[in-house]
């Protein structure tokens, strides 16, 4: 071997020993995925790194809300290299990366290698989670796959932008307890795509918090017991109540985290309350003896229960959503347990009746009821004239030999033998009830009672008649729905029907005495998670809340101008010629309010305001958009549960009529619409109501002309949305262009957002830009809101990131890090939006306050009013009505400041400056001065004042008063001299006299500036 050969092969193993022993961040840098892409590094991303023990994962960490295994380090699998991460998961886990620096709104893509051996349920996910600088977790970014290929490699792929703040990610693998997975990872890594972000001219202030806009007390779940009444108020979060049934007083109160509404409530066999909410599956118990709050368990089904009903052998059973399942605790041995689906194709068990023999399960949201036996589990259909129709059977009971079967406020009553249909009350009848029946009268176990939901009557139903009839004489109840029934007995010991109310009124009804007494329990009104939010041409920010409730914000004066408690959820809101339009959920009823009137509710009725104007129907639910123009308003609806093909209604203010056109997209719902010279423009979802899954792939857009009512149906197409699933909102912009935000997956499959301009003409698309890459759409039915401001940017919630668009550039930039659903600008340039059930300011900051006056010389008596101008750093003037301004008045003696208006006192020379404190800053004017200016008049005024004050003697106001007559006398005569004269007898008199030395002083001061006034022309 040569030396010029060795020489050369000692060089290269020298190179290849030192790029052996750098730190991977030097080389990975410098690996691109593809163009555009930089990878960073992932420590231990490859999981080659030996664990010091056998469960150890170096540079990784499990979560601690999981279990502590699952996960290892293991050689008998791997993709690259020598190990692999192993997964074999019994149940929630986690395992957090180390952090990777990022800068916020660049792009970043994540990609590893999954090999799938069994996965029993569920799929297994990856999420990027952000931090800020202070190490806080500010936003999420999870991708689960599903479709995968067992028994062998493939690479799963998470994309997304790095919300405002963010500094750094890890890298999150989750296995949910739905995910039981047998597999492995490995080569994992993170590549970065820079953005170039938007440069705003000013930075917005810190949000602040408005607090709670939606207040209200209201119930969907409750129970009454032995002397008290048990509910859970709707909220942000809910809250448990027990409150002694005869006097009102709240016994106990606790709040209940990761629950906003409660709708199951019993009483089981031990005495004690068990409730369950929405979202957390977490069933509670209140032991009443103890007056304690305490957790039982995890729904073992499904996370949102409907209900629950107890049985008298100690049982618990509950009806759950979104897989038709009910479970079952046993209270004695503290058991909880899965009886699995009672329906393969519906969503929903709904409805539950329980006996000592059967367990009925209401399904939806197509109709049918399920018996069980308790004892051997059979189960059996119990066919209905409404199974298989699109409804849901909502409750259950079967009391002596019948059985009541509800869907809404229509009820089936069956034999219990023979399962005949022996009457039936639908919802459109004259005397339809609301919902809920009590338990058998036991004065007359043949009587059971009822509201009517239109009269507010209550009546009977007799079961060995089969008929109806009101209670006589006539009995009215609070209006508000019925949310539990029981007989009690009273302190006179006589057995009375006690009923609690949605909006928590306690009645009952003796039937002896045949006397309502109603009581109104001690409940705080707590905030509701805002559903709706829109600012009106008044500049008021107008806000409905979940499960009800309407609130009302002056953005002049920052207060809140209403905060009632009705009418029920408003889905949208909208404005025509000065009236507020919103549309509620449940039949889609169109209210309307005029501002300018005071607020009235006692049921929506004529006379209310605000006053339901219109009932949609047609099968329809929610109506989510609204627009206005040329004297008409549109609504765009959601269809209603189980239902497909939502709905474009038209009201023309000047003729009175409305119109409703059902599927003007065939089986999509309507969540967009823009008006331009006499056009409506729509987009759609392909979501109908919740219950059915969409059967058309994409959404579409049309155009209605107003005038004829003829219309047209196209297509979107957009460059990075392959199949669009949302398109909306829509917006004219000052363009002339119209805007739209639209939601779909690309042509990788993964979920992506648009923002698009298109000419309304051509329909041609004119410039469009991806968003937020693989963040999913969050509601199917809520558009992603559009705003402009006076300087023609776009604010948007496209993928529920709140980001601010150049429409020229096209350049973005997100301004806040949280999840933002709703919402909208003022006439400052003021961003508002929800946060759960609190309304939440992004002040635009101040600028300066320039202090300034018509003139700098007052004449003593005179008042002025200064002009002050705050002004924004978008060159917006505050409207001070909101703002706190403080006063700095350096000679008070000389001038007197208030509210902005300044009175001339004295001679003298005063400084006044205002101190502004505003979208939580605080700014100081300039300083302004002010001189004041005596004459003979307005000395002789205030000299008089003082007469009438008791400062001056009238002898010496009289000599004074003398003296600057003759003052002014002789100058008017051009005798200067003379004029002096007698202003110096003005003070010899003044000296004489009695009167105070600081009444002197004044006097002196004010008669030596007409003097100085006489001299500089003598």
């Amino acid at each position: 071997m040569s030396k010029s050969y060795l020489r050369v092969f000692s060089v290269l193993l020298t190179l290849i020993l030192f790029i052996s022993l750098l730190p991977s961040s030097v080389y990975q840098n410098t690996v691109s995925a593809e163009a555009g892409w930089t990878e960073l590094p992932v420590q231990n991303g490859d999981f080659e790194a030996v664990p010091e023990t056998e469960t150890g994962i170096p540079h990784w960490s499990y979560w601690s809300g999981g279990l502590k295994s699952g996960l290892k380090i293991t050689g008998d699998k791997t993709y690259e290299g020598d190990q692999s991460l192993r997964i074999d998961n019994s149940g929630v886990t986690g395992l957090f990366s180390q952090g990777v620096d990022v800068a916020e709104g660049n792009q970043y893509k994540l990609t590893a290698q999954l090999y799938v051996e069994e996965l029993t349920k569920g799929k297994p996910g990856i999420w990027f989670r952000w931090y800020n600088a202070e190490g806080k977790n500010i936003g999420n970014s999870p991708k689960y796959f599903d479709g995968l290929t067992l028994n062998e490699w493939q690479k799963v792929t998470v994309e997304a932008n790095a919300p405002a703040g963010a500094v750094s990610v890890n890298v999150f693998l989750y296995q949910a307890s739905t995910a039981v997975t047998k597999g492995y990872y490995d080569d994992i890594k993170i590549y970065e795509k820079s953005n170039e972000q938007l440069e705003l001219p000013f930075d917005y202030g810190d949000p602040i918090n408005l607090g709670p806009a939606a207040l209200a007390a209201k119930t969907q779940g409750a129970a009454i017991g032995d002397g008290e009444v048990y509910y859970a108020t709707n909220g942000s979060p809910a809250t448990f109540y027990a409150n002694d049934a005869v006097t009102g007083e709240k016994i106990f109160s606790q709040s209940l985290p990761g629950s906003d509404v409660v709708w199951g409530m019993t009483i089981g066999s031990d005495g004690n309350v068990y409730f369950a909410g929405t979202y957390n599956g977490i069933l509670y118990r209140y032991v009443v003896d103890e007056q304690r709050l305490e957790e039982v368990g995890k729904s073992p089904s499904d996370n949102w229960i409907w209900q629950l009903d107890a049985t008298s052998d100690g049982k618990i059973y509950g009806a759950t959503y979104p897989n038709a399942k009910v479970f079952e605790y046993d209270i004695a041995s503290d058991t909880l347990t899965d009886l699995g689906r009672f329906h393969e194709e519906q969503n929903y068990a709904r409805g539950l009746g329980v006996t000592d023999e059967n367990l009925y399960v209401g399904i939806g949201t197509t109709a049918y009821l399920m018996k069980m036996n308790r004892e051997t589990g059979e189960r059996e259909e119990i066919h209905l004239p409404i199974s298989g129709t699109s409804t849901s059977v909502s409750n259950v009971w079967e009391y002596g030999d019948r059985l009541f079967v509800a869907y809404g406020t229509s009820m089936l009553v069956l034999d219990v033998e023979t399962e005949e249909v022996v009457h039936e009350m639908n919802w459109e009848d004259e005397h339809a009830y609301d919902g809920l029946i009590s338990p058998p009268s036991p004065d007359d176990p043949s009587l059971i009672y009822f509201k009517d939901k239109r009269t507010n009557e209550l009546w009977t139903y007799d079961m060995d008649t089969d008929e109806t009839q009101a209670v006589e004489p006539k009995v009215t109840l609070p209006a508000s729905p019925v949310k539990a029934y029981e007989w009690t007995t009273n302190g006179d010991g006589e057995q009375v029907l006690s009923i609690l109310h949605h909006q928590i009124e306690y009645s009952t009804y003796n039937p002896e005495t045949k006397e309502v007494k109603v009581l109104y329990p001690e409940v705080e009104k707590q905030g509701l998670s805002i559903q709706s939010l829109e600012i009106g041409p008044d500049d008021n920010v107008y806000m409905g809340g979940y499960q009800g409730s309407f609130g009302v914000y002056d953005t002049s004066t920052e207060s809140y101008l209403l905060r009632e408690r009705n009418p029920h959820q408003i889905e949208g809101i909208g404005f025509m010629n000065g009236d507020v339009y919103m549309g509620i959920y449940g039949g889609a009823q169109i209210y309307k309010y005029d501002p300018e009137l005071p607020f009235i509710y006692e049921d929506g009725g004529s006379g209310d305001n605000p006053e339901m104007v219109y009932d949609i129907g047609d099968d329809q639910s929610r109506p989510f958009t609204f627009e206005s123009g040329d004297d008409k308003l549109f609504t765009g609806t959601i269809s209603d549960y189980g239902k497909l093909g939502g709905a474009l209604t038209i009201f023309d203010e000047k003729t009175g009529e409305w119109n409703t056109i059902r599927n003007i997209i065939e089986n999509q719902s309507i969540i967009g619409l823009a008006y331009k010279d006499g056009i409506l423009y729509g987009g759609s979802t392909t979501a109908g109501g919740l219950g059915i899954d969409p059967v058309e792939k994409e959404a579409r857009m049309f155009e209605y002309e107003a005038s004829t009512g003829d219309y047209e149906v196209f297509d979107l197409e957009l460059d990075g949305i392959k199949t669009p699933e949302m398109i909306g909102e829509l917006s004219i912009g000052p363009d002339g262009n119209l805007w739209g935000a639209a939601y779909g997956v690309n042509e990788h499959g993964v979920a992506n957002s648009v923002i698009f301009a298109m000419d309304p003409v051509s329909k041609e698309i004119v410039k469009q830009k991806e968003f937020y890459t693989g963040v999913l759409r969050g509601s199917q039915w809520r558009p992603f809101y559009l705003r402009w401001d006076d300087q023609g940017m776009l604010y948007t919630t496209v993928a529920r990131k709140l980001t601010v668009i150049d429409p020229e550039t096209m350049m973005s930039k997100q301004i806040i890090s949280d999840t933002v659903n709703l919402m909208d600008i003022d006439n400052e340039g003021n961003i508002y939006y929800a946060a759960g059930a609190d309304l939440m300011k992004l002040p635009v900051p101040v600028e300066k306050a320039e202090l300034s006056a018509e003139k700098n010389t007052l004449l003593q008596g005179n008042t002025m009013t200064l002009d002050l101008a705050v002004t924004l750093a978008n060159g917006k003037e505050v409207d001070l009505a909101g703002a706190e301004v403080k006063w700095e008045n350096t000679a008070p003696g000389v001038l007197e400041v208030k509210n902005g208006e300044v009175t001339a006192l004295n001679a003298g020379i005063a400084e006044v400056k205002a101190t502004i404190t505003y979208n939580g800053e605080t700014a100081t004017s300039n300083p302004l001065e002010i001189t004041v200016d005596v004459s003979t008049g307005t000395l002789i005024t205030q000299i008089e004042k003082m007469e009438d004050s008791g400062e001056l003697d009238h002898a010496t106001v009289k000599q004074l008063v003398n003296r600057l007559k003759q003052a002014q006398h002789q100058y008017e005569k051009g005798h200067t001299k003379q004029a002096l004269k007698h202003l110096d007898d003005f003070s010899k008199h003044l000296e004489k006299s009695d009167t105070k030395e600081e009444i002197k002083t004044l006097l002196n001061q004010n008669v030596q500036t007409i003097k100085d006034a006489y001299s500089s022309v003598e």
